[in-house]
């Protein structure tokens, strides 16, 4: 095997790849690279079992062949080389050979035989989705997936698609994030649970550009997924996940419209004070359209006011400190409207205008709020 290429389109094409390099595992052959030259082409591969990646690049192919190379190390190389072209070989005996700049490096590699077999997806439905949209839902929706839980299925999150709608949704038992989108070409239905890490990298991997689309395959426990030069094949959480939809209230006693950029700077200032404490509280009080922010702790006290817009009963409710910054950190309004019950019921927060960007938040029980 011998090709050569930019440097910089080598170190771009190792970015995409290795971001299913596996950070722990009992098998060696994981933590490599399979690289393979076709005609005028490099294809990269990496797996950790549960999410492979494959992206190809262009590039100047002398010498067919395939093999595998530990990955850090092959990446760290190439990420060390000066600009301009490298070469890269790969002898008979697996040897590996990285010049660039006037330099040589040498590192051994194996048999690509050796390396694991792309899973495949049977019986597929396929759908495309745009990749600015499915970036977005991943966005605003990942941060609540339960990084561990007895129920495997809250370590993903659910995508739902029917009757032209796409639905993603994630919940950790303390807080939900849904994101809904209008996608009325897509007439397949389908529900599946794409695990956490690969959620994350997914997003990563997918373009801004409103014209790019993903197709999506889905079958046999699996998810496919092409882009343009990439391609993500995922192995998909098994169970039923939660009925999301019974959790949602139905209606609401109190409702409070506020300005978000106010509100968002106003909890981030009670939140310093709430992080110094042990319980790691934000009270909100509603009363006679004032909203006020508190925060208390051994070090000191926080009290923010704003005005608002409100309907029904006045209240006392407290929350996570964690869980308030979450939400404003991704909704993207002029104003949210707060929808709760009690103290001690779920509490609704969506952009004003946009029913399909969901948060519900859990209280915290406290004698502060009664």
């Amino acid at each position: 095997m011998r090709f050569n290429c930019p440097a910089s389109a080598l170190i771009e094409a190792l970015q995409t790849v290795t971001r299913a390099l596996p950070g722990r595992t009992t098998n060696q052959i994981l933590e490599c690279i399979m690289i393979e030259t076709d005609m005028n082409e490099v294809i990269l591969t990496c797996s950790d079992e549960r999410i492979t990646i494959v992206t190809r690049m262009e590039a100047s192919v002398s010498e067919p062949g395939r093999g595998v190379v530990p990955g850090k190390l092959f990446s760290e190389i190439v990420r060390r080389l000066s600009d301009g072209e490298v070469d890269v070989s790969m002898n008979d005996r697996f040897v590996f050979t990285i010049r660039g700049g006037g330099n040589r490096t040498n590192i051994s590699g194996q048999d690509a035989d050796l390396y694991p077999a792309l899973p495949a997806v049977s019986g597929e439905k396929e759908i495309s989705l745009p990749q600015d949209m499915l970036k977005d839902m991943i966005q605003k929706t990942e941060f609540a997936i339960a990084a561990e839980d007895m129920r495997e299925v809250l370590t993903g999150c659910l995508l739902e698609i029917a009757g032209g709608d796409v639905t993603m949704v994630a919940l950790d038992g303390f807080r939900l994030a849904l994101r809904r989108a209008k996608c009325g070409d897509v007439l397949e239905k389908l529900s599946a649970i794409i695990p956490g890490r690969a959620v994350g990298d997914i997003g990563k991997l997918l373009s801004d550009d409103p014209e790019a689309f993903a197709t999506l395959s889905f079958g046999g426990g699996k998810l496919h997924i092409k882009l343009d030069r990439t391609e993500i094949f995922v192995i998909l959480v098994e169970g039923e996940y939660v009925q999301y939809r019974q959790i949602l209230p139905p209606r609401f006693a109190t409702r409070a419209v506020v300005d978000l950029e106010p509100f968002r700077r106003g909890i981030d200032r009670a939140a310093l004070i709430a992080r110094e404490g042990n319980n790691n509280l934000l009270i909100l009080k509603i009363a006679d359209g004032e909203m006020a922010i508190e925060a208390h702790s051994q070090i000191g006290d926080a009290y923010e006011k704003l005005e608002i817009q409100q309907e029904g009963a006045n209240l006392n409710i407290a929350f996570n400190v964690k869980y308030l910054t979450d939400v404003v950190r991704f909704i993207e309004a002029e104003q949210i409207e707060i929808n709760l019950n009690n103290a001690i019921s779920p509490c609704i927060i969506t952009p004003v205008g946009d029913p399909d960007y969901v948060h519900l938040v859990l209280p915290v029980r406290t004698g502060a709020t009664n």
